[in-house]
């Protein structure tokens, strides 16, 4: 017994909500142009506006710590959103969307991976503590080896 029109239209439909189709080159690609600009002013206004509550801070209680901390927890936040936003433009089949996503997650995590390091260089891990048993040796101390 052949198929009814409706049970292939249901069919059709099932196909469709599977698999979205792929929307035009064009599209695409301003799309995900114009995301790679939004998050770029996002990135920016949020790291003038931490730049500028240090400054206003005069940097004096610990204010600059805050600041560097609060900068670099974005930057990582933002650069996982931004590979979500990228995996959900992929889902969509939304290639050069997907793409350009991918690139401005790893500008990102670039600058994330900059501030890291100047963050660790600005607080090093304090010195191991010496043993109880150590002795200083001291010139003209006699108890150097």
């Amino acid at each position: 017994m052949p198929p009814t029109d409706r049970a292939t239209t249901v069919i059709a439909r099932l196909r469709r909500l599977r698999r979205p189709e792929q929307p035009p080159v064009g599209r695409d690609l301003t799309i995900g142009v114009l995301l790679f600009l939004a998050l770029g002013v996002f990135y920016l206004v949020r790291l003038l506006s931490l730049g500028m509550h240090a400054w206003a801070g005069q940097v004096t209680d610990g204010t600059a710590d805050r600041t560097a901390d609060a900068q670099l927890g974005f930057t990582w936040h933002l650069m996982g959103a931004t590979f979500g936003f990228a995996a959900l433009a992929a889902l969509l089949r939304a290639r050069w969307t997907a793409a350009v996503l991918v690139l401005a997650a790893l500008v990102l995590s670039t600058s994330a991976a900059q501030q890291q390091h100047a963050w660790d260089r600005g607080h090093p891990a304090p010195p191991t503590p010496l043993p109880t048993w150590y002795t200083p040796c001291y010139s003209g101390s006699g108890r150097c080896n």
